[in-house]
Parts: structure tokens; sequence; C-alpha cells
């Protein structure tokens, strides 16, 4: 950077920070006072001159603070119903299964970057002082990789960020930000290894705060800087501002843009410059309180701002109160110098010391003894005023007795409710306000994702339980596509304020337990989302277990759901080879018609898959519920007959071969005894999962599906009757016999350009 450039940098960040301060200096000064009355640093809930009033004349200024207990009450309801964030997908470029791992990226950022704290932490500052903020940050994953991770961190003093001119309530129409820091001369000499600026009281950099005597001001400057650049239209349909090996260009033009810069300075000099990676948001996020515009001019306000003055006066009654019983034990007694005649020592210490008598002399001229004078009674009044003055702070802040979880006069639980609801609604805009805080983050984040996942590796994303996953992005693909490409596409972020998905777990639970015990046939129908909002041990897998038990039409709504979820689908049908286009003198169908023609037909053709799909999987559930059927009313066998065949029979638990009226153990998860009424073969799950044709399996899926069945020997065909495919592999125990069969018959084999082998007869 030229010198030229860079005193113009400064003077211009100069009198925008100078600006930005004299626009907000009013708000600022009332939300410092907030969160100094808050903490009661130095006992500053009493006035000054007062305080120093009363202590120089040794009267108490006693402080009860109860602010903190209305704060506490609204940040522990927005820690128990968090705001989560959404991404979805805009444009034609981006679709579901791409926007839910951004989703989960972004839980993931949050998690391992402990978001929730920095999140937490503005809110607090929000609601004591109308005044938080936090930010995002990139960093490089280890020290010797090129990939980038991304964090949100916390900003300790909201009030050390000052906005440019704004009026959206996120500030992403403002054109720059500070981030300002007051550091010690000798540690800005230790972090940069070279002397501050001169102190001058004559500069006006001086009366601008940018050095003083002790401290030099160093500053973070964000700002938007405008610039001209080139956009391509891409052949795949892509807008892109940088063209890459493989891109194809079919159209560019020249806009008006603008680069996020960020700048570390002091008041005469630029430390460290960078750009930063995002292209429309500056990365920092404001957290407000409320607001309200009174003329023209923006006010905002704590939930603390007008109960001050009703905690002040709380604390002088409560003071009074202190010092009238206080002094009661103190009040003095009336007596002549003659009744304490050489006892003066005595007498003098009666007020401090408890003796267990006290010595007088009679006086004629004052008949009797001594008496106390009697202390002045605690009136109704200042009883009054406790009770008042208790209540004007619970009414300025919206929060009753009920909220904070205290007895009152409410006495039905409708009515305690009730009361508890108002106070809900009325400190409800402090955690709307930051839904919309979390809107903008998820804006921030989905705006550098293109940037940062931009390479091909393997992301860890975050479930909506807590769970994680793992998932590959930027893969390439043999045709020439990239699968996950996280690099296209538009989105966009809402926000949804709940429950956490633990209390939302328990709620379901204890609502599902009294809804089975009203409607007992409902039971069947959702045991296994009973059973996954259980915390037991393998609570999902007792739950994916009972899905089997689910009727057909559930599963079959339940796999089409899951897969629209997870953006499966078929493209819409391609113009079939060596059609025509049609000709000009054509009337020329309706472009949107025909993508809701296409798309129709591709939603069609996705049901049609999934309906063959689980109508396969429900027969080989259905035919293995059947075998342990047969097997448990047959072939049942006691416990100790069990045991003797662990002892003499072959095992089936990995399939095999088995004999009529003999007994074989089965079983994955235990030992159990089956006895076959007929030849056959046990069929293990790892053979019903995947087919080899190279290897010496048989394909008992597509044989299933085909209906076949196996013969009086427990042998099954060899060819697949529907398309001609041989469903052993090459090297099954029984391939010569088949070949040496199909070569007799005049058929020949051949392999297919999908790795399988088919027949084909003598006469093709």
């Amino acid at each position: 950077m030229t010198k030229d450039k860079k005193d113009k940098l400064l003077a211009t960040a100069r009198d925008r920070l100078k600006a930005a301060m004299e626009a907000d200096d009013e708000n600022r000064k009332m939300a410092l006072d907030d969160l100094e009355f808050f903490a009661n640093l130095d006992n500053c809930q009493w006035p000054k001159d007062i305080k120093n009033e009363r202590e120089a004349n040794g009267r108490p200024c006693i402080t009860i603070n109860k602010m903190p207990a209305f704060v506490d009450q609204v940040v522990g309801e927005q820690r128990q119903n968090r705001p989560e964030i959404k991404v979805l997908p805009v444009d034609d470029k981006g679709d579901k299964n791409r926007a839910a791992i951004l989703g989960g990226w972004i839980r993931n950022v949050m998690n391992v970057s402990s978001g929730s704290v920095a999140i937490d932490h503005a809110f607090e500052h929000s609601v004591v002082c109308a005044y938080g903020a936090f930010r995002v940050v990139t960093h490089y994953t280890d020290d010797d990789s090129f990939e980038q991770d991304v964090s949100v961190d916390k900003i300790d003093n909201a009030l050390s960020v000052w906005w440019g001119p704004h009026t959206r309530y996120d500030c992403s129409d403002a054109q720059y930000v500070f981030i300002i820091t007051d550091m010690p001369r000798e540690e800005y000499k230790d972090k940069y290894g070279d002397d501050a600026m001169p102190f001058n009281t004559a500069d006006s950099q001086y009366v601008e705060g940018w050095c003083t005597k002790d401290t030099v001001r160093i500053a973070e400057y964000f700002v938007k800087e405008p610039v001209k650049k080139t956009i391509y239209l891409l052949s795949d349909g892509r807008v892109v501002d940088q063209l890459r090996e493989g891109d194809t260009e079919v159209q560019s033009r020249i806009v008006n843009g603008y680069k996020i810069m960020w700048y570390l300075i002091t008041g005469n000099d630029v430390k460290e410059q960078k750009e930063w990676v995002g292209k429309k948001y500056i990365p920092v996020i404001p957290a407000w309180g409320k607001e309200i515009n009174v003329g023209g001019k923006r006010v905002l306000r704590s939930l603390i701002r007008h109960g001050k003055d009703p905690q002040r006066m709380y604390n002088y009654w409560q003071s009074s109160d202190t010092e009238l019983v206080a002094l009661a034990p103190k009040f003095p007694y009336i007596v002549t110098p003659k009744q304490i005649e050489n006892h003066e020592g005595q007498w003098r210490e009666a007020n401090r010391r408890n003796y267990a008598y006290l010595l007088v002399n009679p006086d004629q001229n004052a008949p009797g003894w001594p008496q106390r004078q009697t202390p002045p009674q605690v009136s109704t009044a200042m009883t009054t005023k406790f009770t008042q003055d208790d209540q004007e702070m619970r009414d300025t802040m919206g929060l009753q007795k009920a909220s904070l979880g205290m007895q009152s006069n409410e006495r039905s639980g409708k009515a305690i409710l009730e009361r508890k609801r108002e106070g809900d609604v009325g400190t409800f805009a402090f955690i709307d306000n930051l839904t919309r805080s979390l809107e903008h983050l998820g804006r921030v984040l989905v705006d550098v994702s293109p940037h940062i996942l931009d390479t091909q590796r393997i992301i860890r994303l975050g479930l909506m339980n807590g769970d994680v996953r793992n998932e590959a992005i930027n893969v390439p693909a043999k045709s020439g596509s990239i699968l996950n490409d996280m690099t296209i596409g538009k989105y966009d972020v809402v926000c949804k304020v709940g429950p956490s998905f633990a209390t939302q777990r328990s709620e379901a639970r204890q609502s599902m337990n009294e809804f089975i015990q009203y409607v007992p046939a409902a039971g069947p129908l959702i045991g296994d989302l009973f059973a996954e909002s259980m915390d037991w041990p393998r609570a999902e897998e007792v739950a994916k277990r009972l899905e089997f038990l689910l009727p057909p039409e559930i599963r079959i709504a339940k796999a089409l759901k899951e897969a629209e979820e997870n953006g499966d689908g078929t493209p819409p049908p391609s113009q079939p080879p060596g059609a025509l286009p049609p000709s000009l003198n054509q009337e020329q169908p309706d472009p949107m018609q025909a993508l809701k023609i296409a798309e129709q037909q591709g939603n069609l053709k996705l049901l049609q898959i999934k309906v063959e799909q689980e109508t396969v999987r429900l027969a080989q559930e259905k035919a293995k519920l059947e075998g342990i059927l047969i097997t448990n009313k047959a072939a049942y066998r006691p416990p100790t007959e069990v045991r003797q065949f662990t002892n003499i029979t072959p095992g089936r638990a990995e399939g095999g071969p088995v004999e009529r009226s003999e007994p074989y153990v089965v079983g994955e998860e235990g030992p159990e005894v089956f006895v076959p009424e007929q030849n056959g073969e046990i069929v293990s799950n790892d053979n019903m999962s995947g087919f080899d044709p190279q290897g010496d399996g048989y394909d008992y899926f597509t044989a299933i599906e085909a209906g076949l069945d196996p013969d009086d020997t427990g042998h099954w065909p060899s060819i697949d009757p529907r398309t001609g495919r041989l469903l052993k592999g090459m090297k099954h125990p029984t391939i010569d016999m088949t070949l040496k069969e199909g070569e007799r018959l005049g058929n020949t084999i051949t392999q297919g350009p999908d790795g399988y082998y088919y027949y084909s007869t003598g006469g093709e």
C-alpha cells in the first residue's frame, strides 16, 4: 500500500469512527450505566451525593440487588429454547441434500467453536444493556494444511463495536464497522515491536481517543470497498466471478460490486490487511435489546432500564428500616448526675456492652430509676413502600412473581400459568431479536461456505439430536459431474425457536404415553416412535426393529418421505436419440407447462421405484418372519435340548444346505434350533445384501424378486427367466454343471456392460 493510499484510508477511518461515536453517544452512555447498575460497581445503585452524605453521617447504604434475578430468568428461558438455524435452497442449482449438508456443517461449526457461548454472552448483554455482538472468524485447520475452518467467537465488550449508518436490524446494509481496543503503550510495543503513535494533547487524535499518555487505540476496521468485476455464465447454468479449469464460458459482463476488506489500524498506521472470504456480509453480528425510533433518533433500551428507579427506592427504604431497627437498643437513658455519680464509665459503655447489672445512686430530686427513651416504631407506611417498590420493579420489567417461580396471589394452576405467560410475552422481544441475529449468522456462514468448502474432503456434520456424521463433498463422478458440490446454488436461512431436542423428546414421550392409554390401538402404529424417544441405551436400534411390525402402507410412505428429504430422485426423461427438434413453423409448447409435466413424470417414476424396492424388502422380511414362525411352532426345542443340540449339530448362522428332519443351529444373536420339514438351504443376511458375479455366491435377492423358489431337493434355479441373467457367481460350486448344461442346449454366456452374465439361446 502506498503512503498516499494509507494516509487516505486512515483519515477516512478516523472520520468514520468519530461520526459513529457521535451518532450513538447517548445510547452508549445509558448502556454503560445499565451495566454498572446491574453489577453494582462501587455500590453505584446509590446516587453519589446521597451515598456520600449518608456515609459521612455514619448511616447505612444497603443494596439488595434484585436485577440479576430478572435477567437470569430471561437468559435461562433463552438457553432452554435455543433458536435453530435451518438452510433452504433458493434457486434450481441448490437442492435439499446440499441444504441439509450446509445445515449440519453450521451445527458442527457451532459445536466445535463453542458458538453457543458467544451467542449466550451476546444475548445476556443485550438484556442487561441493549448491546451484544459476536463474530465469525476463519482459520486454517492445521499448521500443515491449506483447508480452512470457521468458528463463531464472542466479543467480550459489545460497546467496543461501532457501526456505520444502517437501517436493517442486522446491520447488513452498513458499509463499515469498527471493533476498538485501547491498549497500554508497553503492551503495544511488546506485541508489535515498535513504538506507538506519539502523544500530543493539542492533536485532534488525542481528543478522539486514538491515543493518550498511557494508551493507544487499536481498531479492526471492516469496510466494503467498491470494485468492478466480471461475472461469467457457464454452460451448466452456473454464474461465477472466476473461471476454473474445465469451465465453459457462455456469456460474461462487468458489474459494479464490492469486496470486504479487513484492516488492523492505529491512528497513524496500518498494521495488517486482508480480504474477507465472504462476498456479501461483514462477519460481525449484533444482538440488540428493545428498539424504538423517537423523532428520527434510534433509542435502545435494556430489560432493567426502567426498573432502576424502583430498585433505588427499594434500597433506600430497606436502609431506613435497618437503621431504625439497629438503633433501637442504642436509644439513650434519662438520668441525673447524682444517679450515675462514681459510675460514669459503666453507663458510658451501656449501649455497647451487655452488663449483668447497672449501678445507680438514689436521687431524692428524681424519684425512681433511670429510664430508656422509647425508640420510634417502624411505620406501616414504610412497610407499604417495601411492597410497592418491589411490585413496581416487576411491573416495569414485565416479570411477575409467577414468572420467577415465586409464590404470589394466584391460587389455581391456570391463573399461575396465565401470569407466567404474560411475563414470557413481555420479554419475548429479546429472544425474537436474538432469532434475527442468528438468521444473519446463518447467512454469513452460507456466504463464506463456497470459499471454505471448496475442496474435495470429508466434513463432519452436526445432527439435530446432538450426534455427528461424516459426509464427503465435492466428489468428482465418472460422468464428469461433482457430487455434493458445495460451491454452487443459492440458499437462504430461517430460524425457529423451541425447546431443546432433549426437552422435546421428553415431552413427546410423556404425551405419547398418555395418548396410547386413551387410544390403545395406536400403540402398534407408533411403537417405533415411542421407543425412539426413550433414554435407554440402544433405543434407536429397538425403534428400527419395531419398524418391521408397521403396516406396509406406512413403511412405503416413510421410505418415500425419506427419499424426498434426502434429495433422491430421477431426472426428467430426455429426448429420444435421433429425434428431430420441433420445427420453427410448429407451435412451441409452454416451457413452464413442459417443466411441470417433466417434474410430475420424474416424481411418478421415483414413486414407482420406491414402491418396487419396498415391496421386495417386505417380501424378504415376510419370508424371514415366516421362517421364524415355522421354527418356533414346528421345530421348537426346550432350552435344555438347545444346549444339547449346540454340541452335536452343525451351525448354519452363516448359511448353508440343510436336510429334512435334521436339527441345525441358526441365529445371529444366540443359538436357535431349526428342524426343516424338507431339504433346502439357509441364506445368511450377508448373501441377501449383495451379489458378486465373479464370486462364489448366489443372487437370492433377484431370485426372490423374480418369484423363484427352490425345487424339492433345495436347489435354486440358475437363470432369471425375465432377463436371462445368470444368478450364480462364476466361482459357485455348481457353476461348471450349469455351464455344461447350457452348452448341451446350444446356449452361450456373455458378460453385459453392467458386469453380470447373460444366457443367449442358440437360435438368437
